[in-house]
């Protein structure tokens, strides 16, 4: 579970890319981010990564060791 607060929304300097654009002002529960603007984008993609974190990536097998 990720839990954020939006503290607002408007337009700033993105946090991740430095460039003005519409966007958010948040904090992260877990200390990751506080009171940091994103674009929505930005946003958008670090959720991507955080709900992405700590599941475990399927081993596969090589092709040549299936029948």
């Amino acid at each position: 579970m990720i839990k954020v607060t939006i503290l607002s929304t408007g337009n700033g300097n993105c946090s991740l890319t430095g460039r003005e654009t519409e966007g958010l002002t948040i904090s992260f529960e877990d200390g990751t981010l506080r009171d940091s603007f994103l674009s929505w984008k930005g946003f958008r993609q670090l959720l991507a990564l955080k709900t992405g974190q700590g599941k475990p990536t399927p081993k596969l097998a090589p092709a040549s060791a299936n029948p």
